[in-house]
């Protein structure tokens, strides 16, 4: 996978701006692409770890074409090129970064950023600013979901504008089956219609957006519950549709919450939108927990009563619906909601809690979890903050011994596994904010075991990394920012030009944080900053994952 040869157009700048900007583009981009032994390796890695959470493909008939394209690179249609390289890109994202290393040879960050550059050349020979070709769409599709762990939140909702557009151009918001196509063809349209409001709607929240294309507002049906192997270009029959278990059972449990969503979307004020109604006062507590408990239902009924958990998509899916029931728990009993309420009752507290532990439970799962490992990619580098934050404030007064000791474990290996991937890089106020928190909270909580007469839990690792560095004076991280203490009693942001040398060793989270009271607005400013600054290529560059 040579790069050698490569002139100006393909050096160019390895960021999204040059994907609408432009760029010279050579007649031939074959020295890019790797060789055909990788082309396939690639493939095959599409196949088992990105496919079956997206779906956008038919399996046996692209692999057909790429095997084909493969042994004439000169001659491969300049649509199906960018399908190849977008292929390459989000295959590259689902791999280790020693997997890469040890299998192609070179590192992830060089083959991925030149497999970048190879897309988005593609894309340009294609025109993809007045391409017709849904080929080009899906190709576009993957690459963008290739870039949501390197690339901010608002670059990729900007870019999912064109693939909108693209798709209002090739009219792929109109069901198939009213505009007389192939049933093949129409299902493979729905498929990449859902997966892209997916995408929209998914990047517009992360960036504080409502999307502007509301949720399945379209005639454009649900995908069918078959497999690939039911479906061909040739067929004029329909497939007969399952009721259990297939291939389409992530995307279909997806596609569930949605239409769950669209449904009471509305039921909260049209300001909210989304999964916004449940934090709206206008629907009561009773009337969100009934909600969340019909989408807990259609999950039970429609999918989870068929899930084998020995077979890693199904696994993959079950905790997929399973953490999102949790999610909308804590968000319709958000502890937001009650800032200037009367003091929240125990049994709510407990609850939340409970709810809490079980996000932080998912998200773990997910991550050392050996038989969704294929799919990490998918959960990667998105921590549940909130629920981690609530955790350790409840956990100062906490003695219970069984959730409470593996809240610590949890909190520890989440936690810590952050902190190694983040050690070489500039910490934020958040990262401060959240260190402090641990610290602080592990001492009110060892106090409150101690006036209880129960014995300590074993100290959390991450508790003794965070108290080393704190009684060094230093940190391994280079800090650029720091929290201050509002008149509250709150974290607040402290600029790098408030950090000198001199008082570095200064910078002390567990004297600068005071426990009361939860102030989530200033919780709320920290990971916004985090998001925008960290989620972006030069800091979450693909080698240092």
């Amino acid at each position: 996978m040579s790069d050698n040869g490569s002139n100006h157009s393909v050096q160019e700048v390895d960021d999204e701006t040059s994907l609408i900007l432009g760029g010279a583009v050579k007649k031939s981009l074959s020295e890019l692409h790797p060789s055909p032994l990788h082309i396939f390796k690639l493939w095959q890695t599409f196949l088992e770890n990105v496919n079956p959470l997206i779906k956008i493909l038919h399996g046996p008939t692209v692999q057909q074409q790429l095997l084909e394209a493969t042994g004439s690179l000169d001659t491969v249609s300049k649509e199906f090129e960018a399908l190849m390289f977008s292929i390459y890109c989000i295959a590259l994202v689902s791999l280790k970064a020693d997997d890469v290393q040890n299998t192609y040879g070179e590192s992830k960050a060089v083959l991925l950023s030149r497999s970048r550059r190879g897309a988005r050349l593609a894309f340009t020979k294609a025109g993809i600013l007045r391409t017709s070709k849904p080929v080009v769409l899906q190709a576009y599709v993957l690459y963008l979901l290739s870039l949501r762990a390197s690339s901010d939140s608002q670059s990729i909702w900007s870019l999912c504008g064109v693939a909108m557009r693209m798709a209002q151009r090739i009219g792929l918001h109109r069901d198939g089956s009213e505009l007389g196509l192939s049933i093949f063809e129409t299902e493979m349209r729905r498929r990449l219609w859902r997966q892209l409001s997916i995408l929209d709607v998914t990047t517009a929240q992360s960036s504080g957006i409502t999307s502007q294309f509301p949720y399945f507002s379209v005639d454009v049906l649900p995908p069918s519950n078959i497999n690939d192997s039911e479906l061909d270009p040739r067929m004029t029959d329909p497939p007969r549709e399952h009721h259990g278990a297939t291939e389409m059972m992530f995307v279909l449990a997806r596609n569930e919450f949605g239409e769950w969503m669209r449904r009471w979307s509305k039921a909260g004020g049209e300001s909210h939108g989304g999964r916004g109604f449940l934090a709206s006062s206008l629907l009561s507590p009773e009337a969100k927990d009934e909600a969340i408990n019909e989408l807990n239902r259609a999950f039970e009924t429609k999918f989870l009563q068929y899930c084998d958990k020995s077979i890693p998509l199904h696994y993959m899916s079950a905790r997929l619906m399973q953490t999102v029931v949790c999610q909308m728990r804590f968000s319709a009993h958000h502890p937001r909601q009650y800032v200037e309420k009367d003091p929240v009752s125990l049994a709510e507290r407990d609850f939340v809690f409970s709810t809490c532990v079980q996000i932080l439970e998912g998200f773990e799962d997910c991550q050392s979890n050996e038989i969704i490992e294929r799919y990490l990619w998918h959960v990667d580098n998105h921590i549940p903050w909130d629920a981690l934050i609530y955790t350790l404030y409840e956990l100062r007064t906490r003695s219970d011994e069984e959730e409470t000791k593996r809240s610590w474990v949890l909190i520890d290996r989440i936690y810590s596994r952050h902190y190694d991937q983040m050690r070489n890089r500039p910490k934020t106020p958040l990262h401060i904010a959240v260190q402090g928190l641990i610290l602080k909270v592990w001492k009110s909580h060892s106090e409150e075991r101690t006036r209880r007469n129960r014995s300590m839990l074993p100290r959390p690792h991450i508790v003794s990394v965070l108290s080393e560095r704190s009684e060094r004076g230093t940190s391994s991280h280079q800090p650029r920012s720091e929290p201050s203490v509002s008149e509250s009693g709150t974290p607040r942001g402290r600029t790098t030009q408030d950090i000198t040398p001199g008082n570095v060793g200064m910078l002390d989270p567990l004297n600068n944080l005071d426990l009361s009271p939860l102030d989530w607005s200033q919780w709320d400013d920290l990971l916004e900053n985090f998001q925008l600054e960290f989620t972006n290529s030069e800091l979450f560059s693909t080698d240092a994952l």
